[in-house]
């Protein structure tokens, strides 16, 4: 236990296996090289473009239920009118390799089977590849990353770092001010924190926490841009004609000296070390403190 406790807690993990679709709830992961366990290892890829597929093309992403079966070694993935998709979590008869752009990186995927490309070519209703992340190709993540931290962090098939933070209290504040009430799930955070007295955007102006019982550190690199994704009706799977959230938060959520065009909630982070297992009810202590900018493309 840490010597001291500061009143913040994990309230809730999350890991999103699949890129853009809905997430898992957990009660506790390991700290992976690329995050928490399983999180955004598989992502779907329009097959004549290369590009990855997102909710910001087909918001009916968020239909698609994603399912951690680690009794049978199974993902399984379930949409409206689909059968039941499953694939191994964790592979070793990897396909075809396929380099894809996320962002400003090129990373290499894996095509899982012909009949996951199948069923999601289905689902989007054009040719759609479903790609696991290549494990002997490593993305390595550098920007606003502290020289302290190593080895250098990874990730997946993540916009760009392997965590993201949000806090209680900055969505409660969120919510005060937007027409339709929101879940952590439409910022789509690994870890959630909460304190019973905390003033919203707290986590802003740290630098390093230390979580649970053995103190291991994670890095706040830097804060969240958001995109459009916000602004999807999960319960339906479309885009809101209103575009709210982001209309509303662009009126006070535009905050980062670096880039004050970009609305931004949530904390991009990087572990300084993996192995160490995080739960649900864990301390957080926050030790360092600093200022942080978009100085730079994430």
């Amino acid at each position: 236990m840490p010597a001291e406790s500061d009143g913040w807690t994990v309230a809730g993990l999350y890991t999103y296996p699949v890129k853009s679709c809905q997430g898992v709830a957990l009660r506790s992961s390991t700290v992976t090289a690329t995050g928490l366990q399983y999180d955004r290892l598989w992502m779907l890829v329009d097959a004549r473009s290369g590009r990855f597929v997102t909710q910001r093309q087909h918001p009916r992403l968020a239909l698609i239920q994603v399912t951690i079966n680690e009794k049978r070694g199974m993902l399984e993935l379930d949409a409206p009118g689909m059968s039941t998709l499953q694939v191994a979590l964790n592979p070793t008869d990897l396909g075809a390799q396929v380099p894809v752009r996320v962002w400003y990186d090129t990373v290499m995927g894996r095509r899982c089977s012909a009949h996951a490309d199948s069923w999601v070519t289905q689902f989007t209703g054009k040719p759609t590849w479903l790609l696991y992340k290549d494990p002997h190709h490593p993305r390595h993540v550098s920007r606003y990353v502290p020289a302290k931290c190593s080895p250098v962090p990874q990730a997946g098939f993540a916009d760009v770092f392997p965590l993201h933070v949000t806090t209680d209290s900055s969505l409660s504040d969120v919510n005060l001010r937007v027409p339709h009430k929101l879940s952590h799930t439409h910022f789509r955070p690994n870890i959630v924190l909460t304190h019973p007295r905390a003033a919203p955007y707290e986590e802003e102006r740290w630098t390093r926490v230390e979580i649970g019982r053995d103190c291991w550190s994670l890095f706040i690199t830097s804060r969240t841009p958001r995109c459009s994704m916000p602004n999807v009706d999960l319960a339906v799977g479309a885009m809101r004609e209103d575009k709210e959230p982001m209309t509303s938060m662009r009126t006070f959520r535009c905050i980062d000296p670096g880039k004050p065009s970009f609305v931004c909630f949530g904390m991009q982070a990087a572990p300084q070390r993996v192995g160490h297992t995080v739960c649900v009810g864990d301390p957080v202590v926050v030790r360092e403190y600093g200022e942080h900018s978009l100085t730079e493309p994430l």
